[in-house]
């Protein structure tokens, strides 16, 4: 067992232990559980709602304490608040997320501690993928963030640029982000090196090949106060989905081996037993989705059913009442029963929009949970509400000063980029889905890659195949950008924020046979694809779809490139990103292709589309390239 860490940190917050599992995993045995049954999901109907659990019952003990939970996933570095939204509230922004878990800080004093479920960084706007993810984890250290799990974007450029976020120091191309703001002896201060995070990184199921132990630590113990005197300590495991090599580049996560989640867990949970920690809590990048009708905006009527977030909780040890989750960008506050153990799951939206109070009651004399309630609260920051026509109007009372302080600084450093107006839109292109999972936007971006690669020298491409996964951000005609461009123009900053990732774009040589299965791929079941995702495509490419069709064969129909019906052997030149070459998001047919041949980054294509457009701007393309089957 490698020897637990205490973080500098600690002197402020709180005794924090970080400790390393080991790598081999196996479920703790459940004794005394019931037969498994039905799953009872519950939730809040309003905003306002507490969701509880009260494992007690009526030997509830005399003395507790309660320990506050401050949770948040998904900010993909957006510091701005830009046009976000959340349940009719324009929400969101760093510095006002900031306010709202200092407030909470201050109010908790030492019985809080402060998570993230992972994504913090990647998919970012370009205020900050442009300084190499580095403000985000700033803004996180300034909002005293003590663990955060790892998402599956943290991994966009592998494992050693990841350790340089969580251990600091410069890129290859330097410290570009400097200043950097950072606490030292309570105070702000600045320094020209990039620190690293405060927080800890926890990855209990992310195992490094080289040295067969986690990446991370497996979990982290935080220490609290109690009214009687005696600590009481809570473990957090930090984890993120097993499928993440399936949906992140080959590179991001090469020497890697990413482990059953409840597994995992469950090790981790055991190891913090042995610890004396018998409160395990599980900060987790994976989640739910609304299935059901809402019973109010905040509603869980129908949540998590079937989602990934209940398959692991069916296979986690008792011990483990209370989930933080992510991923799925989605805001809940539920209840599941499994098995006659109820746990208390929660998610926090995106972007920072929202922000997670979860209440553990904690028995003074043993130190186990015996109840736990939550409630989520909007992350508002304007004077105004959002509505058709409707500018955002800052409201600066609800905003930290000191960060707005630093956003300012790298909104002010990236603008002279951002602001740049590349073309414009003659209508708005969103990634509002056809009945066949076509989209404005994803036609776009397909007819994009196609232009940056067709021609002969730049691969031959005779039609573009796009990831709707890849696609951030919708573009509208009313978006006005801090540049102050006019209706209708696009800045570079937004076409960044639609397309961050910075991939490259790559022609392969595929047959009609592989066309038609790459396709299929679109659909679960079919060629092992495991997530519904609808391939975004050229105007070149037009084909016919049966979605209810009983084989996979059967749901793709004829399909026609350039005008031209294709057959099993048609020869064509393919383009797409590096991302799906290598199989990504399930369709592992695209590696079949051949004679690859790299191009530019998917950005600098889509800003080239811009400008090769007349003076009247993109028209927006018509639902039509994917039709039924005739």
């Amino acid at each position: 067992m490698i020897p637990a860490l205490i973080r500098s940190r600690a002197t402020r917050v709180g005794l924090i232990v970080v400790a390393l599992g080991a790598v081999a995993a196996a479920p703790l045995a459940v004794t005394g559980a019931p037969p498994a049954g039905a799953v009872t999901i519950a939730g809040a109907n309003t905003l306002s709602d507490k969701v509880s659990v009260d494992w007690a019952g009526k030997h509830h003990p005399q003395r507790t304490t309660d320990v506050h939970l401050l949770a948040w996933n998904d900010f993909h570095g957006n510091l701005e608040p830009a046009a976000l939204t959340q349940y009719g509230k324009f929400a969101g922004g760093a510095a006002y997320l900031a306010k709202a878990v200092h407030d909470k800080q201050k109010q908790y004093g030492a019985r809080q501690a402060t998570l993230m479920a992972g994504d913090n960084i990647g998919a970012s706007p370009l205020v900050n993928g442009l300084f190499k993810e580095e403000p985000a984890t700033i803004m996180a250290n300034l909002m005293n963030v003590d663990f955060s799990s790892v998402g599956n974007h943290e991994f966009d450029k592998g494992k050693d640029e990841l350790a340089r976020i969580q251990n600091g120091g410069c890129a290859s191309t330097g410290c570009t982000a400097a200043p950097y703001t950072v606490k030292r002896h309570g105070r702000l201060t600045t320094t020209k090196t990039y620190p690293g995070a405060d927080f800890q990184y926890l990855a209990a199921n992310v195992i490094d090949n080289a040295t067969k132990k986690p990446l991370f630590p497996a979990y982290g113990i935080k220490r609290f106060p109690s009214t009687s005197g005696r600590p009481i300590s809570v473990g957090f495991i930090g984890e993120v989905l097993q499928s993440t090599p399936t949906i992140v580049t080959p590179s991001g996560v090469e020497g890697l081996t990413f482990q059953d989640e409840a597994e995992a867990a469950n090790k981790a949970a055991k190891d913090l037993a042995r610890k004396g920690v018998h409160i395990p809590v599980l900060v987790i990048h994976q989640g739910g989705f609304q299935t059901g009708t809402p019973t109010g905006p905040n509603g869980c009527a129908g949540n998590l059913a079937g989602s990934d977030i209940e398959t692991i909780a069916k296979k986690l040890d008792p011990s483990i009442k209370v989930i933080v989750s992510g991923h799925t960008h989605v805001e809940y506050r539920c209840t599941i029963t499994i098995n006659g153990v109820t746990r208390l799951i929660t998610s926090a939206s995106s972007f920072g929009r929202m922000l997670s109070d979860i209440k553990l009651t904690v028995d003074d004399r043993t130190g186990n949970l015996v109840a736990a309630d939550a409630v989520d609260s909007i992350v508002e920051n304007a004077l105004n509400t959002p509505g058709t026509g409707v500018v955002r109007q800052d409201d600066p009372s609800k905003a930290d000063p000191a960060v707005a302080k630093v956003v300012q600084q790298y909104v002010t450093a990236s603008a002279p980029l951002a602001n740049k107006v590349i073309g414009k839109i003659q209508g708005d292109l969103t990634r509002n889905p056809s009945p066949f999972g076509e989209t404005t936007l994803g036609d776009v971006i397909a007819d994009a890659q196609l232009a940056a690669t067709s021609a002969p020298d730049k691969g031959g491409a005779q039609l573009a195949l796009m990831n709707p996964g890849g696609v951030r951000a919708d573009m509208k005609v009313g978006d006005i950008s801090s540049g102050g461009e006019a209706p209708g123009e696009v800045t570079y900053g937004e076409a960044f924020t639609v397309q961050p990732f910075g991939n490259s774009l790559v022609t392969k040589t595929m047959t009609g046979d592989m066309l038609k299965r790459v396709l299929e791929q679109d659909f679960v079941g079919c060629g092992g694809q495991t997530t519904a995702k609808t391939l975004q495509i050229s105007s070149t490419l037009k084909y016919e779809a049966n979605p209810s069709a009983a084989t996979c064969d059967e749901k793709i129909g004829k399909i026609w490139v350039n005008g031209d019906l294709i057959t099993p052997a048609t020869s064509l030149r393919v383009t797409m990103n590096n991302f799906l070459a290598f199989g990504g998001d399930g369709f592992t047919v695209f590696n079949e292709g051949t004679d690859a041949l790299g191009g530019a980054q998917d950005i600098d294509a889509f800003a080239d589309y811009f400008g090769a457009a007349d003076g009247t701007g993109l028209a927006v393309p018509a639902l039509n390239r994917i039709t039924a089957v005739s």
